[in-house]
This record gives structure tokens, C-alpha cells and sequence, in this order.
């Protein structure tokens, strides 16, 4: 009876450290060949790669994984800030061409913070045409994605529906990976920063509170000071930062090309502070490889305490709120 027992100790963890292994197949997108074999493989080796690091409570180590080295170091400063592993035993997932190579969705992880707090999130790859991995980021809700890749009254291109996407997903992983290098350089010099923040005035009779008047007041950054409260402030003092994007609009400028508004419900939680808003950005794409960011406002969901009165929609900043010159 206890060779037995001591055989069933030793099956259950063999069992167990089989179960870190995660094997990634194509389903569709690209034909059978050498490449479809070597992506199979790569991603594979990625995901069993988060998990093996998430059980040793170690660094992130992708060794065994063909990525490139701005890929690698941005994996490992999203790893520093919140691991992750992946679930899933098997995942089966279509592949699709972009503008720059080839991308995976829909990869489910699990980060964990430091508080021993959970979150189910997805993750979007990127890879170059010869099957490296060229970039990994926190992936909108697919209902988002598709929402935005599907309608084309407001962007007709595909294309350039593709890439803003693309960056929007890059600006929210920045955030959650602590990437000052990324956002110093998405935002234009003369970029501005506007904060809304609900005040509220009581005007009473005596003691008699009669009415509460709510307002939102509103601060203006310019990039370099928006920044360096990032650099000095906000990210050294939090253990992790987490933004989610629960809506989405998209919007091309009425007169000048090239200009874009996207407009998102931005949830932000960090180790210190959470809240929850809208965020409107107007994005410069003439230079495709290099956009830009000129405006990024963001105003508060909520009015009041008990989330009882939203914001209005039609007081929401978007791309007819702000002059080009």
C-alpha cells in the first residue's frame, strides 16, 4: 500500500508538471508549409514558457522562443509588473495577415498582482513574416476589436482600421508594463493633456442643504510635465498598474487626413489608485510608422459617489471638440 501511495504522489506530479505545457496549432489563415510549422512551434514554446516561469516564481526566460530583442524586453517589463500563465492546455486559433506580418487573438492568460489578486485577460501576438515573434500586448474584448474591424462607415480602410487598433492596444499595454520609453515617444512634443475632475459646490439655506451642484474642472499638461509625473511619480509607486477598455469609437477627421479620434471607457487600477472614465485621443497617422498622439483627455464616468449619474454623452470630448492648425 505505500509503494502504492508513494507511485500515485509521483504520477500526480508528474501529471502536474506535464500540465505547464501549452501547445499552440493554427487553425486557419495560412496554408501547411515550413512557416505554419515553425509559428505552430514558436508560439508553443512562448506559452509553455509563461507558465513555467509562473510556477518557479522566476524571471521571465524565452530562450526557446524566436522573438526579437524589443519584443523580449517589453515581454519582460509587462512580466515585472504582472506575471501570467496560460490555462489552456491546447489553444487552436486562427492566424491572420496584417500590414507587418502576421497576428494571433483571442490567447487567454491569467495575470496575477502582487496582492494575490487575479485577472483573466487575452493577449494579441505579433509576428513577422518569417514567424518571429515581433510583439505580445493585452488584447481589446474581441466584441471591441470586432466592433471597430467591422464597421466602416466612420473608417473605410481596413487597413488603417487594422493599425489604429493595433496602437491603441500598444498604448494600453504600455500603461500596464510601465513603458515611459513607448508613451514619451507616441505623444507629440506639443501633445496636450487635459483632466477632468468632479468638484462640487453645495449651496444651502442656513443649515439646510438645499442642492448639490456638480461640475467637472478641468487641469491642462503639456507632454513633458504629464511625463515626468509618470517617470517620478506614478509608476515608481505602484507595485502594478492595470487599464482595461470596456468601449470603443472610432472616428476619422471631417477635413484633414490622417487625423483619427478614438474614444474609449478606461478602467484604471493600480496598487494605489483606481478609477474609471472616458479617454478620448486624437491620433496622427500621416506618418504610418511613427503616429502620434496631440490630444489625450480623459473625464470621469461617474458624477457621484454612489454611481448614480453618469456623465453625459453629448458632454464627452471627441474629434469635433479640438481645432488642427
Amino acid at each position: 500500500m505505500k509503494r502504492l501511495i508513494i507511485t500515485l504522489l509521483a504520477l500526480a506530479a508528474w501529471t502536474a508538471a506535464q500540465a505547464q505545457s501549452v501547445t499552440f496549432s493554427i487553425s486557419e489563415g495560412l496554408a501547411n508549409g515550413p512557416l505554419r510549422q515553425k509559428i505552430d512551434n514558436n508560439l508553443t514554446n512562448l506559452l509553455t514558457s509563461f507558465n513555467d516561469c509562473f510556477d518557479d516564481g522566476s524571471g521571465l526566460n524565452l530562450s526557446g522562443v524566436f522573438i526579437t530583442p524589443d519584443a523580449a524586453d517589453a515581454l519582460s517589463m509587462l512580466w515585472g509588473n504582472m506575471p501570467f500563465h496560460c490555462e489552456e492546455p491546447e489553444i487552436v486559433e486562427r492566424i491572420a495577415k496584417t500590414y507587418s506580418g502576421y497576428q494571433v487573438r483571442n490567447v487567454p492568460i491569467e495575470l496575477r498582482a502582487d496582492d494575490g489578486r487575479t485577472d483573466y485577460q487575452e493577449l494579441v501576438i505579433d509576428l513577422e513574416p518569417d514567424g518571429t515573434v515581433s510583439r505580445v500586448n493585452l488584447a481589446l474584448q474581441n466584441h471591441l476589436y470586432r466592433k471597430v474591424m467591422s464597421d466602416g462607415s466612420e473608417v473605410t480602410d481596413l487597413r488603417c482600421r487594422q493599425m489604429i487598433l493595433d496602437y491603441v492596444e500598444q498604448f494600453r499595454t504600455a500603461y500596464n508594463r510601465k513603458d515611459i520609453d513607448f508613451l514619451e515617444n507616441v505623444f507629440s512634443d506639443d501633445a496636450l493633456i487635459i483632466t477632468g475632475k468632479v468638484v462640487r459646490r453645495k449651496k444651502g439655506d442656513r443649515m439646510a442643504v438645499l442642492k448639490e451642484d456638480t461640475q467637472i474642472e478641468y487641469t491642462q499638461q503639456r507632454k513633458h510635465e504629464y511625463i515626468e509625473k509618470l517617470r517620478t511619480r506614478v509608476f515608481p509607486n505602484n507595485k502594478y498598474i492595470q487599464v482595461t477598455f470596456t468601449d470603443i469609437k472610432v472616428s476619422k477627421h471631417p477635413s484633414v487626413d490622417g487625423y483619427y479620434g478614438v474614444m474609449l471607457r478606461q478602467g484604471y487600477k493600480s496598487s494605489t489608485y483606481s478609477d474609471d472614465g472616458y479617454l478620448f485621443m486624437l491620433w496622427d497617422f500621416r506618418d504610418e510608422a511613427h503616429p502620434q498622439i496631440h490630444v489625450r483627455t480623459w473625464q470621469p464616468y461617474w458624477l457621484d459617489d454612489k454611481k448614480t449619474q453618469k456623465l453625459s454623452e453629448d458632454k464627452v470630448f471627441n474629434i469635433n471638440s479640438f481645432t488642427i492648425r
